[in-house]
């Protein structure tokens, strides 16, 4: 059984992807989501510093693939990777998400017929697309919640359903014993990158910027990560260096670690000038404004 994830942070390049070790991608594309924003809201389980997260405007959450040659509207933009149920599961244990949950949830799927993703929007859809009512159905046949990041599916208009990562915050995880870590430490609302920094301005939080930046040199489009930077001059000229000194390794990390071919990867993400510019990335990088 294949299913499509979609990582909205540093799941979107090969220097984030890579520590979790190297997946096998039937297929890689840039997907675009509607009606919501993205931005760091969860502090991490991996060092002082705070991941990103996705406030949904309008459930349920849908999308569509984003050919390399298709200008950005505006949506946030992130990385679909269709994979395998090993793979998603370690895609999920790196989230907070155990993978033995993933497991029972993927062996419904099965003995109802459907891939995992379209198995969690029959759920999504009998809860009415109630996140709260979703997560306690969840937590029903699992057993399991996380205080950090749970799966969320997503419908694509051209193939299928997928699913992604949220973090819960004050509505719950599902289980009334397990508070979420946004919960725990206050953060009612999404920060921008500016914001992030201002409360982490550390070596934890830069690096981790960076693995989300990086996105950009495949053409994501990540303007919203971007837009706050030029407000932290020092931020910015760091950031500027990081990328310069990394970009070039990260189209060989990216391709390594997700098994493409040179010719996938070009189909999928376009020609390295081109992504540039499409992600903002390249503006960024020459000082441009966004």
């Amino acid at each position: 059984m294949d299913v499509t994830v979609i990582g909205h942070g540093s799941l979107m390049s090969g220097l984030g992807l890579s520590s979790s070790g190297t997946f096998r991608v039937r297929h890689a594309s840039i997907v675009s989501l509607a009606a919501c924003r993205r931005g760091f809201a969860k502090l991490s389980r991996y060092g002082d510093r705070f991941a990103t997260d996705l406030e949904v405007t309008k459930l349920p959450l849908e999308g569509h693939l984003v050919l390399p040659t298709t200008p950005p509207n505006g949506e946030v933009e992130a990385l679909a990777l269709t994979v395998l149920l090993d793979d998603l599961y370690q895609l999920a244990k790196r989230e907070g998400y155990s993978p033995a949950a993933a497991q029972r949830l993927a062996e419904l799927a099965q003995a109802h017929g459907v891939n995992l993703a379209a198995f969690l929007w029959q759920i999504d859809a009998e809860t009415e697309h109630d996140v709260v009512a979703y997560r306690r159905r969840l937590f029903a046949l699992t057993g399991f919640t996380s205080s950090h990041y749970i799966p969320h599916p997503v419908r694509l208009v051209e193939a299928g359903y997928a699913l992604t990562f949220l973090a819960p915050g004050f509505e719950g995880t599902g289980a009334d014993d397990v508070i979420s870590v946004r919960q725990e430490t206050g953060i009612h609302t999404l920060m921008s990158t500016r914001e992030a920094w201002q409360r982490k301005p550390n070596e934890d939080q830069l690096a981790y910027f960076l693995s989300c930046l990086l996105g950009g040199v495949h053409g994501i489009g990540i303007h919203d990560l971007l837009a706050s930077i030029s407000e932290e001059p020092a931020l910015a000229e760091e950031l500027t260096r990081r990328i310069k000194q990394t970009m070039e390794k990260e189209q060989a990390c990216f391709l390594t670690t997700l098994g493409l071919t040179p010719e996938d990867y070009q189909c999928s993400f376009g020609k390295p000038e081109s992504a540039l510019v499409r992600s903002g990335l390249g503006a960024f990088l020459n000082g441009g404004l966004l």
